[in-house]
């Protein structure tokens, strides 16, 4: 008669074998859902390196005021307060469509044998390999990202566009895409790329909590 040890495992070794026959082959990797966990607990981070007169107000301040001079063909760098979450959406936006989209499409250009099928492109993807599959991968990535910047900016804008600690943290979002987790990606720098990308989610995390509970005399 089988011990209770025996069932256990016949039990164990039937639920791996159901796991292979659905496409698991290392089961071991469903522990990574742990690090989902590891965005939330960086939210009160994000608190801090957002707040008022911090290095990064100076750093948001300088990147709008720059945006600010070029929407301006150099006339003036000057910015409104309620203008800053448009100065960086507009960063964002070029990078995540235009420079990060050519970069794409030149990167299945360069890593395709015989050039770029612009008929069939997504069809090649499969044949990228190193540098050109980490600049595609890095732009979708800021496509699949830039939908939660984008909610949370539109409603910060609308709910309280001269709030300075949202703005700190959605320029902390766009300065973590656009400066270091977009060229850390490209670069193959793991441990930047993840920093980032942790800070990066959990700012516009922040951003909704803040706005969820405006109005009810709760401070974050």
């Amino acid at each position: 008669m089988p011990s209770n040890e025996d069932k256990i495992r016949e039990k164990k070794d039937t639920f791996i074998q159901k796991l292979k026959e659905d496409g698991v082959v290392n089961p071991q990797g469903f522990a990574l859902v742990g690090f989902g966990a590891l965005f939330l607990a960086a939210v009160p981070l994000t608190t801090w390196i957002a707040q008022p007169a911090s290095l990064l107000e100076k750093a948001v301040t300088a990147v709008t005021r720059s945006i600010a001079f070029l929407s301006s063909a150099g006339s003036t760098s000057t910015l409104p307060p309620t203008g800053r979450i448009a100065a960086l959406s507009t960063l964002y936006i070029t990078l995540t469509y235009a420079l990060s989209g050519a970069a794409s499409a030149a990167a299945s250009e360069a890593g395709t044998e015989g050039g770029r099928d612009n008929a069939h492109p997504r069809a090649q993807v499969g044949e990228l390999r190193g540098l050109p599959l980490r600049m595609h991968s890095a732009h979708y990535n800021l496509l699949e990202m830039f939908g939660g910047y984008g909610l949370v900016a539109a409603l910060a804008q609308a709910m309280a566009p001269g709030d300075g600690v949202l703005v700190n943290l959605l320029g902390l979002h766009v300065i973590c895409k656009c400066f270091v987790y977009y060229p850390a990606y490209v670069m193959n720098f793991g441990v930047a790329r993840t920093v980032a990308h942790v800070l990066a989610t959990a700012s516009v995390i922040n951003v909704g909590l803040r706005l969820a509970r405006r109005g009810t005399g709760i401070v974050l």
